[in-house]
């Protein structure tokens, strides 16, 4: 019995840490890194294994007001190919859980003002859970 008691808690230990891989998905508000506004809402969600993002809202240019949603877009993303619509978007994907760093990375990001993609890390702030740190690397 006490063998069975070791190994139910062997195997829910282990079935809680993958499904910990997926800790982060929600929606989170974006702020613009130079005017400290935010700039949309984003909404990260699992996709496979692996961690992906999309646009659902943006903000006006004082970070105030909603004034995009799915059902309404606007902005285009004119340096990206196609040229789609900023509200629906994907801007994430095929993040994967890193459980040894306690972060997303290996995936990619997109810049939509820039048409750029770049690499990409995501992981919690240490100091205030609420937060997401995002970064891309070259």
């Amino acid at each position: 019995m006490q063998k069975f008691m070791i190994f139910a808690c062997v195997f829910a230990l282990c079935c809680g840490a993958v499904n910990a891989a997926m800790p982060l998905t929600g929606f989170y508000k974006t702020i613009d890194d130079k005017t400290n506004n935010a700039k949309s809402i984003v909404r990260l969600y699992e996709c496979g294994d692996n961690l992906c993002g999309r646009i659902v809202a943006l903000f006006d240019t004082e970070g105030v007001e909603i004034t995009e949603t799915l059902n309404a877009p606007e902005r285009v993303a004119d340096k990206v190919k196609g040229a789609p619509k900023m509200s629906g978007m994907d801007i994430i994907w095929n993040m994967k859980w890193d459980a040894k760093d306690n972060e997303y990375a290996g995936g990619k990001i997109l810049d939509p003002k820039s048409g750029s993609v770049y690499s990409s890390v995501i992981w919690q702030d240490k100091d205030d859970a609420n937060l997401l740190r995002v970064r891309g690397k070259v």
